[in-house]
């Protein structure tokens, strides 16, 4: 093989979206803490958001004593890069998903 045809195989690659499960997204925002990614899809209200720059963090429903679990809900705390805030997002409402330069569409 050549250095072009080496090269466009790798931009094809990268150019295809891979589908993930709702599960599988859920397993790589947790583990990936404190790497940004980006997300699409919508809010609660109906309201779109795209390429949203958000990461997640160890949050309190992780911690000993504390009464919920948003993860058990398919509920995640991310830090919205955007809006300088934490933001709740619902997995179930997330439709596209972008870690280190490759998106995945989820199921």
């Amino acid at each position: 093989m050549n250095n072009n045809s080496v090269h466009s195989k790798i931009l094809q690659f990268k150019r295809e979206v891979q589908r993930i499960s709702v599960r599988r997204l859920r397993s790589l925002t947790l583990a990936n803490k404190n790497t940004p990614f980006k997300i699409w899809g919508s809010t609660l209200e109906g309201d779109d958001y795209s390429g949203r720059e958000v990461f997640t963090f160890e949050g309190p429903s992780r911690n000993p004593g504390v009464p919920y679990n948003y993860n058990a809900l398919g509920y995640m705390i991310m830090y919205d890069m955007n809006k300088g805030d934490y933001r709740t997002f619902v997995y179930d409402n997330i439709t596209k998903f972008e870690l280190n330069g490759v998106t995945y569409e989820i199921n």
